[in-house]
């Protein structure tokens, strides 16, 4: 999968099964590399206290009742990004201490002009392995360069309403007793699925595939996405 990404890119995650775990994974690429990485949401994300394997860099969590003031320095963001080169920012979640929601807009505003590169997670799936969006999901920024679409491979075999989040809202022409290749290509390549309120160029990474029999499985998905010219990876995310 070629992935060119400009200065100050922004890169959207949507889908289910692994999106907060590519997205650390990815940020410990870029970071390696040198760059400056910022990860941001614009729904729900896990709270970083709880998710101390997946998570890595220092995370600000601002109150629920933080305000910016008109004339406020984010110089403190500068700093932890140069010193640490992997920040998180959010907003605790009054309704679910184990979630952050996104952190005010003017501090979102910021970081996209001082990092190197914005991972945002974008959409949620109750940690389900697949997802079909809803009418409002997902919340993709406009200035979005890239957007990646994750599907976890753990949902092949399985019945809609126990591996799929939305499962109700599917097309009744896609509907069928179990998930399958097929499937999960057309939900990914769907312009009411996958590509529903994406920008930028368009992705597609399937995780889980962590046997050899998914792994063919995946190929063949990748051959699927290929003839609708959609660009895909696989991988083994923990």
């Amino acid at each position: 999968m070629q992935v060119s990404l400009p200065e100050h890119a922004v890169v959207s995650f949507v889908g289910a099964g692994g999106k907060t775990s590519l997205i650390f994974a990815w940020a410990r690429e870029l970071t390696a590399e040198g760059k400056k990485v910022v990860v941001i949401t614009t729904t729900h994300m896990l709270h970083p206290a709880f998710a101390e394997d997946i998570y890595a860099g220092r995370a600000i969590i601002y109150n629920q009742n933080y305000s910016v003031k008109p004339d406020e320095d984010f110089s403190h963001i500068d700093i932890l990004l140069n010193e640490h080169r992997l920040l998180l920012l959010g907003t605790k979640d009054i309704e679910n201490e184990r979630k952050i929601v996104a952190a005010p807009s003017e501090i979102m505003n910021y970081a996209v002009k001082v990092a190197d590169v914005i991972l945002i997670e974008a959409d949620g799936s109750r940690q389900m392995p697949l997802k079909w969006p809803k009418e409002h999901e997902p919340v993709v920024p406009e200035y979005t360069d890239l957007s990646i679409c994750v599907a976890g491979l753990s949902s092949m075999g399985r019945p809609l309403d126990e591996a799929m989040y939305g499962a109700g809202h599917i097309p009744e022409a896609m509907s069928r007793p179990v998930i399958d290749e097929e499937l999960i290509a057309a939900i990914v390549s769907s312009p009411d699925g996958g590509l529903k309120g994406t920008f930028g160029d368009y992705r597609v990474f399937l995780n889980q595939a962590d046997t050899e029999e998914i792994q063919e499985r995946a190929e063949y998905i990748q051959r699927l996405l290929a003839v609708r010219g959609i660009q895909s990876a696989w991988g083994c995310l923990h």
